[in-house]
């Protein structure tokens, strides 16, 4: 199995880093505010709805068709720069995807040795960035993309600090270009959730972040999954709760957002931070 974060979510896992080490207390993302009102949203093309729908099902087997039908457009496409952000998305939905299993816990990072799989879904993501940026797209989304993607070679803090100053300045670089999108305030409200005691942890502030994301997302699961996180480590139980339902109910198909809710709805210890289980996995709706 593999670790989710995200949401992360971030699933979850939230574009999110895979740990709040990257966080490592900077404060021109750690102060970023959050917009009073949700805006309007692009439309999406196709290719996004089908990642975002892969990532719904949680299954690695559809994501490894998108994945495998991008490389095809890109390959037939080379110029074609929207394939190429769009394959580094499908890649970091993927290894989100695949690690959608296990549990999340504050400053603990996913991994202590990177998995294989995971490994290469971060070097074809940011392979697919670096040539997108290279055919003209300096978008903040490829930058908030990028930032996911490197959070999930986080093993430990001594990759946090090989990592952390390109993670810093690719958010950075989103800040500035799309300070209102809903799915960079979902990583920067992971980030505060997921962050080290030592190093910026605030469930408080991560609340505020995931709390816009929901409203801004509500065909999402993830910001409302991590926004029950946040209030559950504020001993804010009953408003996990409420929280936890509407994961759920945008999302039925999310084992660890039902899994979750059950644990604590039964008052059982360390509810987001366990694997789950077969017997959770399979469990009735």
């Amino acid at each position: 199995m593999s670790r989710s974060i995200a949401l992360l979510c971030c699933g979850c896992i939230v574009a999110i880093g895979a740990t709040g080490y990257g966080m490592l207390g900077d404060p021109a993302i750690a102060d970023v505010a959050v917009p009073e009102q949700v805006g309007q949203t692009a439309p999406k093309s196709d290719f996004a709805r089908r990642i975002d729908m892969g990532r719904r099902s949680g299954k690695v087997a559809t994501m490894d068709e998108v994945v495998r039908e991008l490389q095809e457009r890109t390959r037939t496409s080379p110029e074609d720069a929207e394939a190429w952000h769009l394959l580094a998305s499908a890649a970091l939905s993927r290894l989100q995807t695949r690690t959608a299993l296990r549990g999340i816990s504050v400053g603990k990072p996913l991994y202590d040795t990177l998995p294989t799989e995971v490994a290469a879904d971060v070097d074809l993501g940011l392979a697919a960035a670096d040539k997108a940026r290279t055919l003209g797209d300096d978008s903040g989304d490829l930058y908030r993309l990028e930032a996911g993607l490197l959070g999930q070679r986080i093993t430990g803090f001594s990759s946090a600090l090989q990592w952390n100053g390109r993670i810093q300045k690719a958010l950075a670089k989103a800040v500035e270009l799309i300070p209102e999108q809903p799915k960079l305030h979902l990583a920067l409200g992971l980030r505060k959730l997921l962050a080290p005691r030592f190093l910026g942890h605030d469930p408080a502030g991560a609340l505020e972040h995931l709390q816009f994301a929901a409203e801004a997302m509500p065909d999402d699961e993830r910001p409302a999954l991590f926004a029950a996180m946040a209030l559950y480590l504020q001993d804010k139980r009953q408003q996990a709760i409420v929280w936890l339902e509407q994961a759920v109910a945008r999302n039925p198909d999310n084992p660890f957002a039902r899994a979750v809710l059950r644990r604590v709805q039964r008052d059982e210890q360390d509810p987001f931070g366990r694997d789950l289980t077969v017997a959770e996995i399979d469990a009735p709706r």
